[in-house]
């Protein structure tokens, strides 16, 4: 079995082109956020305020996503032409995304002085769903080179059979999103989603980050051995279990929603008004 090198051509609507990337990548945007919307009066949460957040969490994280992917990944071209900072089409980071959305977040909190742990909640259920198509991204534009292999799962590069690691990860992501979608239907203190979501994804990317190719033009620079991505999973994972560890230990599970109880036609008539009787 050979998996092809499959590359899809631009779309254009006139003089604009539509990359398969942006269009896969606004697709996950717009299904994730349509479905967090749709979760928030089940939870008691503000439709608008959700709005608001998700607004702060996607503007702070493309733009730092891209400011970081270069800092991390290409130190030496940002110092010899700090604009490159600025060029945020040129390419984003999943990792810097993740550290922009953060810093969204907490300035939205800052803004509203809501409480956004149970917003978070929200978004983090249906993130895994809005990830796939954003590795689906990624796999078609072949930018997470990994390493040469003989693996039925290496794809026919090129310049020869490599791992394809925006596949492997758009093909985990599936399972990763069934596991979450189906905890976020139990009862839980607020926070375990999202630290169950940080303690799942981090062992992934990890071992994945490993497998990146080291013999190509522009390798992702490593640091101590590792690249950026692996680092930040050790973070990733050490928020991951201090959120389940407060949420399990130190905060109550919510109260279990109790149905009313049914009540019987003899049990009706007792309670009928003579008013309503005439």
């Amino acid at each position: 079995m050979r998996l092809p090198y499959i590359t899809i051509p631009d779309f254009h609507i006139g003089p604009l082109p539509l990359h398969p990337f942006g269009i896969l990548v606004a697709t996950g945007v717009v299904i994730g956020s349509s479905l967090a919307l749709r979760r928030a009066p089940r939870f008691g949460l503000e439709r608008r305020k959700l709005e608001s957040l998700i607004s702060w969490l996607l503007v702070v994280g493309f733009v730092l996503s891209h400011m970081l992917d270069e800092l991390m990944y290409r130190p030496a071209e940002v110092l010899a032409d700090p604009v490159q900072l600025l060029l945020i089409p040129k390419g984003i980071s999943s990792f810097g995304g993740f550290i922009g959305a953060t810093v969204g977040a907490l300035l939205w909190k800052l803004k509203t002085k809501e409480k956004i742990l149970p917003y978070l909640e929200q978004v983090a259920a249906v993130f895994p769903i809005s990830w796939i198509f954003g590795r689906a991204g990624c796999s078609v534009a072949h930018d997470h080179i990994g390493r040469v292999t003989t693996s039925f799962l290496g794809v026919d590069f090129p310049n020869g059979r490599r791992f394809d690691l925006g596949l492997l990860e758009m093909l985990i992501t599936i399972p990763l999103a069934a596991v979450i979608l189906w905890y976020a239907r139990k009862p839980r203190p607020t926070g375990a989603i999202l630290g169950l979501l940080s303690v799942l994804y981090a062992p992934i990317r990890f071992p994945l980050d490993a497998m990146r190719a080291t013999d190509i033009r522009g390798a992702d620079a490593r640091y101590v051995g590792l690249t950026p991505g692996q680092w930040l999973s050790v973070g990733l994972f050490a928020v991951g279990v201090v959120l389940l560890v407060r949420a399990y230990k130190f905060l109550p599970p919510p109260a279990p929603i109790v149905p009313a109880p049914e009540t019987t036609s003899d049990e009706a008539d007792e309670h009928v008004t003579p008013e309503s009787k005439a």
